[in-house]
Order: structure tokens, then sequence, then C-alpha cells
């Protein structure tokens, strides 16, 4: 069976990518095993040699409080730029391309697993976490947006092709723009247009921080599936202001990992969601 449309070529601002295949990000959970870096390498490199046009990495973390644990990348600190260079350079080596998705997992993070009290836009508990989240500062909603940036320039000394924003599936910074999870009153909340600024501010900042020629792509929440949260309207105004930012691409994220509706089993028909993305891209 042939495709031409999905095999012929692409371009996200100055990257020119073989093919519109696009593997999304997973956490595979070998960073922390024995030989970590080694597997990885052989993952992606597998994946790269098979017509994947754009290969993204699972979520990295900015901040040590905003982590998955031990089992989750990480681009907080400058030692980090030697080890993903190898990881880079062994899928260039193989024809591929790769970017790495900027992480926090805000109040999804555990304590457990990061021995840091987890932090969201308000001090709200999730369903599925025991733990409280601490209501951010105005100084670490600042450090937190430098923290986005800092990981960004670090990606590129890298050598990833390309940076994607988490922004989607209830992480941190879905966090701030839901009014379930937003109750502040004040610049960060409140009103809708107060609760974009936070993930403006982080799309913005990134920007500036790679350049205006580095592919910056932002995984937006296209659809929370949580009653009484962003509505279809506010996620149209969104991916506009993403846009206006300086965001060269828009991967449509669709429910929280808290939602009852499920979004990622075989259970869910395939093309279920299309829509979604139809209609931001429409605007």
């Amino acid at each position: 069976m042939s495709y031409p449309a999905l095999l012929s070529p692409i371009s996200i601002n100055q990257l020119v990518l073989p093919t519109k295949v696009m593997m999304g990000s997973m956490h595979v959970g070998l960073e922390g095993e024995e030989n970590g870096l080694e597997k990885m390498k052989a993952f992606y490199v597998r994946r790269a040699r098979e017509h994947v046009g754009l290969i993204v990495t699972g979520g990295a973390a900015v901040t040590p409080e905003g982590s998955g644990g031990a089992n989750f990348m990480s681009l907080y600190q400058d030692k980090d730029i030697e080890q993903w260079t190898e990881l880079t350079d062994a899928v260039h080596e193989a024809g591929g391309h790769i970017a790495v998705q900027l992480f926090h997992a805000g109040r999804y993070a555990y304590k457990a697993l990061t021995g840091l009290d987890p932090v969201s836009a308000s001090a709200l508990q999730s369903s599925i976490n025991p733990d409280v989240p601490v209501e951010l500062s105005e100084e670490n909603i600042q450090r937190t947006i430098e923290a986005f940036s800092d990981a960004a320039l670090r990606a590129k000394k890298s050598g990833f092709d390309a940076v994607e924003i988490m922004g989607s599936e209830g992480y941190l910074l879905n966090q701030f723009m839901s009014p379930l999870t937003n109750h502040r009153t004040d610049q960060w909340g409140g009103s809708f247009e107060k609760r974009l600024r936070f993930p403006l501010a982080v799309a913005g900042a990134v920007r500036r921080a790679v350049g205006p020629d580095y592919p910056v792509i932002f995984r937006m929440s296209g659809l929370d599936l949580m009653e009484g949260s962003t509505t279809e309207e506010e996620t149209i105004t969104w991916a506009g202001k993403l846009e206006e930012a300086g965001m060269d691409a828009l991967n449509i994220g669709i429910g929280w990992h808290e939602s009852r509706t499920p979004t990622i089993t075989m259970k869910v028909p395939r093309n279920y969601f299309t829509p979604v993305a139809a209609s931001i891209k429409n605007e």
C-alpha cells in the first residue's frame, strides 16, 4: 500500500523532515537502568532507520521537582548535555531526526520518586496522586519559566533537532490553563486571559532562548475530558496565541491522565479524536 502524502517531506521552521511520520513522546523508562543510555540509543536508532520523520523523546524534566523520577530524562543541569549529545549523534548517524520533550509534571509528580514536594498552579490534589502540591510562588513561577528556557538551550547544544514543550495531558502548563486546577487570584490565574499567561510565558522564553530559526513544537491539550475544564472556544484562542508566540507546530493532545474517558488504549476507535485536531488546524 502506498502513502505518497505521508512519506513525502515536510518542513518545521528550518528543519526539513523526509517524511510526515512523527513518533510521539513515550516515557520508555530506560534512563535509570544499568547501561540505560546504550539501551536508549539502540531503541531510538532502530526507529530512526524506519522512515520516521521526527522522533520525540520521553519527557525531559526541566526541574527536579517536575520529574517523573529516576527513569525519566532530565535537562536541568549542564552535565545532561554530554549524555544527550551521545544520543543525538547516534540517531543522526542512522539518518534520523530527534526532538526532546521539555517536561514538568506539576501535581502529577510523586514525592516518593523525587524526594521533593510536587508543585502546581494551586494547592489542589490530583485524584491519582497521594501528595498535595505546593502552590508556586511568584518567585518560583519565574524560576520555572527560566528552567524551561535553560533546558531548551541545553537541548539545542545537545544536538536535538527541535524541542517540544509539554502543555497537555494535565501536566503543569495544562494545570495553569484549566479553571479546575488554577484557583489563583493574582496575575497568573482567575480569568482565562490570566490563566493563559504561564504557558505563553514559557513558550516565549523558549523561543527567545533558542533563536528564531530553531524548531519549537508545543503539545497543547485539544480536549481535557474533564468536566468544567477549558472550553473549546478557549482552546482555539490558546492555539492562536501560541502561534503568535512563535510556535512552529502544535501537537494536539487529548485527555488528562486522571480523566475517566480512555484515550490511549486499543479500545479507542482509530482516528476518533482527529476532528479535535482538525478544528484547531482550521483556525
